[in-house]
């Protein structure tokens, strides 16, 4: 709506809606009628908001500053909701009583809000604008998305790869024994909310370890095992796990609710949710592993008293943590006894390259150029070995963590990894890339070709981020130092080196200096670093009078600071 439209100046109706604001904040302060009927038509307004999506049509013609900030305002009404209506959060809207008011069904209204995919698919070539994949906002990740009921039959939600808000992905008889049970599993079996984890990889220190269990399905099988019991029948005795699987619940709300800088308020994985009818063991599974995920986006001593707090809440529920798990710097998600959940690793430090090399994936091998008896061969400082241990390390993070965004061109804005199609594209850039960068290596060019064929890579091998940037302490912090740092004996050949400024001492001057002007917006108040995250390693030449043939690419706080 403009002030055009209705007569009404831009600045008045600001002070409209403060006053409208100040308010419904005392009537939603006060359990009456009047706070259902404030609550009702707030839960619609969102309701509306959350479909708007950056590459739409007609919002992908606005100025990125203001869908940012559309997006904001979307997201303090969301957490606004959160707060005030504890069980009736947006995700919840369904459960409530709306239908009477206009005559029609909650979900059967037509929406004609721009939710039309722009019809770009990914056809194997490299179409920046292909990359822009955004989609719908989910429901919050602590609303129960089980009672939403049917959704709407118009319009449908874009067809790149999302789960609308409530709609868990339907499981086609995976091998793992969840079908249409109610578990919310994905497809097929190896989704981040999978009981079992994440698929399994080769010896490069990233397998999932065995917990009290036979393998790295046995998670899977006991999740099966236990659903299977559970529902035996309408006098079986109530599931021993559900009050852990609440508990873990609560952990994760109170989480959400702390750590706003760093978690998202709306975040993507929640449509992933297995229902609240799932089996506990599933809810377990898919709880541990989103909260486990998010503490890696923490500063250490926040993540460490997180994780003891999960610790704790287990070992309560007689499920304690593996002491060598818990004490494990490897660990990113500890499993748990009973097969409910296969611990995830992933190494920050690499001390055999060879040997963690030797064992990835046949296709990064195939990507690099190298085989597996051929890695042993090669020297130890070789960047193939480490790229080859980081791309899938990266391919693992994605799997593990649906909230993670990357732009894969140096002109392109973040896109979230949740959307299959986007996925797809990464991945296809990704090992584009790797050939690109190991052809290099072998082929004995010239040593700024070399560092160029590097660098573009370390933008996509490297890049991965979150809406919300990570601190600058964080295991994904020190996670993309690993990946920068195999740059540095191709940036000396080249006479180039590696900007290794602190994020807290970054000035415009430098962003001018060392970053591309294509920046990335990040979120917060004015009390932020002006540079949030690194998405691109920066580099400089040794010599300072040349020109800056490799500079990076920053999240940089928002001009006027806000959440």
């Amino acid at each position: 709506m403009s002030a055009t439209d209705d007569g009404v100046r831009a600045d008045a109706l600001t002070v409209c809606l403060g006053e409208f604001a100040e308010a419904a904040a005392e009537v939603l302060g006060t359990p009456s009628e009047c706070r259902e009927v404030v609550l009702d038509a707030l839960h619609r307004c969102w309701d509306e908001l959350r479909w708007v999506g950056r590459h739409l049509e007609p919002y992908a013609n606005d100025p990125a500053e203001v869908y940012d900030r559309f997006d904001s305002a979307r997201a303090s009404l969301e957490r606004g909701l959160w707060a005030a209506g504890g069980a009736a959060a947006p995700g919840d809207l369904a459960d409530r009583d709306l239908g009477d008011r206009d005559g029609s069904a909650p979900d059967g209204g037509e929406q004609g809000h721009g939710r039309e995919d722009d019809g770009e698919e990914d056809d194997g070539q490299e179409d920046r604008t292909g990359q822009e994949h955004a989609g719908p906002e989910s429901a919050p990740l602590g609303a129960d998305t089980s009672e939403q009921g049917p959704a709407p039959a118009t319009p449908s939600p874009p067809d790149d790869g999302h789960v609308a808000p409530g709609r868990v992905a339907a499981d086609d008889g995976a091998a793992d024994g969840t079908g249409e049970d109610g578990t919310g599993a994905a497809a097929d079996g190896s989704g981040p909310d999978h009981p079992a984890g994440a698929s399994v990889t080769g010896a490069t220190g990233d397998r999932p370890s065995s917990s009290g269990d036979d393998g790295p399905g046995a998670g899977a099988e006991a999740s099966s095992k236990t659903e299977a019991g559970a529902g035996a029948g309408a006098g079986a005795a109530p599931d021993p796990l559900a009050g852990f699987a609440d508990a873990l619940g609560a952990l994760e709300k109170k989480l959400l609710a702390e750590q706003i800088r760093f978690l998202p308020r709306t975040p993507q994985s929640a449509g992933l949710r297995p229902e609240a009818t799932t089996a506990a063991a599933a809810r377990i599974a898919a709880t541990w592993q989103r909260v486990h995920m998010a503490l890696l986006r923490l500063s250490a001593p926040a993540c460490d008293e997180w994780r003891a707090q999960a610790r704790e809440a287990a070992a309560a529920a007689g499920l304690a943590v593996p002491a060598e798990e818990a004490s494990d710097p490897d660990v990113i998600v500890p499993g748990l006894p009973q097969g409910l959940y296969v611990a995830q690793r992933v190494r920050l430090a690499i001390p055999a390259p060879r040997i963690a090399a030797e064992s990835v994936a046949g296709e990064i091998h195939e990507r690099l150029g190298i085989s597996p008896e051929a890695v042993m061969e090669l020297p130890s400082a070789d960047p193939r070995l480490a790229w080859a241990v980081r791309a899938e390390q990266a391919l693992r993070l994605v799997d593990l963590d649906p909230e993670l965004q990357v732009a894969v061109f140096p002109d392109s804005r973040p896109a979230g990894l949740e959307s299959q199609a986007v996925r797809m594209s990464y991945e296809q850039r990704l090992h584009s890339l790797l050939e690109g960068a190991a052809s290099a290596v072998a082929g004995e060019w010239p040593a700024d070709s070399r560092l160029g064929t590097a660098h573009s890579l370390d933008m996509v091998l490297g890049g991965l981020m979150h809406k919300r940037p990570a601190a600058p302490d964080s295991w994904w912090a020190r996670w993309r130092e690993g990946v920068s740092e195999i740059l540095d004996p191709l940036a000396r050949s080249a006479g180039y080196e590696r900007v290794r400024l602190p994020l807290a001492q970054w000035k415009w001057p430098h962003i001018e200096a060392y970053a591309a002007e294509e920046t990335i917006s990040g979120v917060g108040p004015n009390e932020e670093p002006l540079v949030q995250w690194v998405v691109w390693t920066p580099l400089r030449p040794r010599n300072k009078a040349e020109r800056n043939e490799h500079p990076g690419r920053v999240v940089v706080r928002p001009p006027k600071g806000y959440r």
